[in-house]
């Protein structure tokens, strides 16, 4: 076997794996006191839902506060142009189609997900500037990746690339912002 047919069978086991894991992992309907929690932990990720956090922060926070606002948005910006760029090169589906839940004019592509890679540039910029709460800005944004992929709008493979994506540049956006 060459190197790119062997490389090839590892993707393809890989993304088998994923399908399965993701399909055991998503919620039944009649599941709904944990499909109602999992639809507003999904939603936590919404950019509306932190640029009105990031407003509330700019106006009433210290210099502190307002520079780490700003480093987020920078981070979220780069890393969610990234996924952007990711999402329309990959063109992966998502695993179940959830009318009203995403636009499916601008995101109907399920690879990497847009909500993990931005709850991650949070938690990373947060959990840098006060350390103290590292872990619950972690935690949460974990919570926020398994609900997307409970509700079946994406497999693990997508929030842990998202995950990652966000991570990264936020480190990269800290790192150089020091």
């Amino acid at each position: 076997m060459s190197l790119s047919g062997g490389l090839n069978e590892l993707v393809h086991r890989l993304v088998a794996l994923d399908y399965s894991l993701s399909a055991r992992l998503t919620l039944t309907e009649e599941a709904r006191l944990r499909r109602t929690i999992a639809v507003l932990g999904a939603h936590l990720g919404d950019g509306i839902v932190w640029c009105v956090i990031a407003a509330i922060a700019l106006w009433l926070g210290n210099e502190a506060i307002r520079r780490s606002v700003l480093l987020a948005a920078v981070a979220v910006a780069i890393a969610g142009g990234l996924t952007t760029g990711l999402k329309f090169l990959t063109r992966r589906g998502r695993p179940r189609e959830m009318n009203g839940f995403y636009s499916t004019r601008y995101d109907r592509y399920s690879f990497p997900s847009g909500h993990a890679t931005r709850v991650a540039c949070l938690a990373m910029v947060c959990s840098h500037q006060g350390p103290v709460w590292a872990a619950g800005f972690y935690a949460l944004a974990l919570f926020i990746a398994l609900c997307r992929v409970v509700l079946g709008i994406h497999y693990i493979l997508d929030v842990l690339t998202g995950l990652a994506v966000g991570s990264l540049v936020s480190w990269g956006v800290v790192w150089v912002w020091q």
